[in-house]
């Protein structure tokens, strides 16, 4: 059915590690798009934030002198997540290192601002009215309009490639379940802020180039696909980004990976592209890191879980990695 969940999901992330400027520099129907899509969030889960008990977790053991952390984030959560972690704070006072997917200051820079808008245009021939038929343009503007009112159309959006279209389609149904959100205190981006105002180095798995491989770097053809999908199911994407928020802000890991894994809404490539070849990236670096600093990792709670997960990773490196 909906074959690009991972995606969705991975969309969804990477649009809010940017801030508005980028579809700003499209000059794309100005600043109501993104304000409706991305500035309105209330906290529908606050009440629920004591129970995080699976998205933080402590590394010791294979030699380590001193303990290393993992955090699980989801990337429209409200921060004050980290209020509800016990410990957080001395936490991240006390290691040597933060690192997350990318350095977030990086990517909202101009220059990497820049990087993102560049590569979000389509080619000049693949517009949007040129890879969409007329009866797929109205059917994307209807989707379009159901969040961001009567004023947005599809043609608003032509010179972008599909998967920027599906970013910002996914963010406006993702409002759903966080529609309190505010992009200049998203999570991860918070953690790294907070690390840094302590004097804390900053690290980034991936940087704005390899983002941008992984979010646009598909075919245009697949790209309609993808787009294609989530406005065919726009209704199970919204119901989606609520179970995923309910498992998140209620700690459970396992709900999230049921999720991710569950063949109605992936493919095992999109999983293996999206989550599994990434995390085993990561731990190439990891290896090395680890053993030299003590370091807290925040990224996307969908990469901690399962058998390919980062916590099962470590745990194949001799690692011990316990709930905190």
């Amino acid at each position: 059915m909906f074959g690009g969940l991972e995606k969705w999901l991975y969309l969804c992330g990477v649009l809010v590690m940017y801030n508005t400027s980028t579809l700003q520099y499209h000059n794309i129907h100005r600043q109501t798009i993104m304000k409706k899509t991305i500035l309105t969030f209330v906290f529908l889960f606050a009440a629920v934030l004591c129970c995080n008990a699976q998205i933080f977790w402590k590394i010791t053991g294979n030699g380590l002198s001193r303990p290393s952390y993992l955090l699980g984030t989801h990337h429209v959560a409200p921060v004050e997540v980290l209020d509800s972690l016990e410990g957080f704070s001395d936490i991240l006072a006390g290691v040597d290192k933060v690192y997350g997917e990318m350095v977030m200051s990086e990517a909202m820079s101009p220059a990497g601002q820049q990087v993102m808008a560049m590569a979000a245009m389509a080619p000049s021939d693949s517009t949007l009215s040129k890879v969409l038929a007329p009866a797929q343009m109205d059917s994307l503007t209807a989707v379009l309009r159901r969040y961001m009112g009567p004023q947005v159309s599809a043609e608003a959006f032509e010179p972008l490639k599909p998967s920027m279209v599906s970013t910002v389609l996914a963010m406006a149904q993702s409002q759903v379940a966080f529609p309190g959100f505010d992009s200049s205190r998203q999570l991860d981006g918070v953690v790294q802020e907070r690390a840094a105002a302590l004097g804390k180095e900053i690290g980034g798995f991936e940087n704005i180039n390899e983002q941008c491989a992984v979010l646009f770097g598909g075919s245009i053809s697949s790209q309609v696909e993808d787009l294609l999908e989530v406005v065919r199911h726009d209704d199970q994407a919204v119901d989606m980004a609520k179970k995923l928020a309910q498992a998140y802000m209620s700690g459970d890991l396992n709900a999230i990976l049921s999720i991710l894994e569950n063949p109605e809404f992936t493919t095992p490539e999109a999983t293996d592209r999206l989550i599994n070849k990434r995390n085993l990236n990561w731990m190439r670096v990891l290896s090395a890191l680890l053993p030299t600093a003590s370091v807290l990792i925040a990224v996307g709670a969908g990469h901690l879980p399962g058998e390919k997960g980062l916590i099962s990773l470590l745990r194949k490196d001799g690692y011990t990695v316990e709930k905190i």
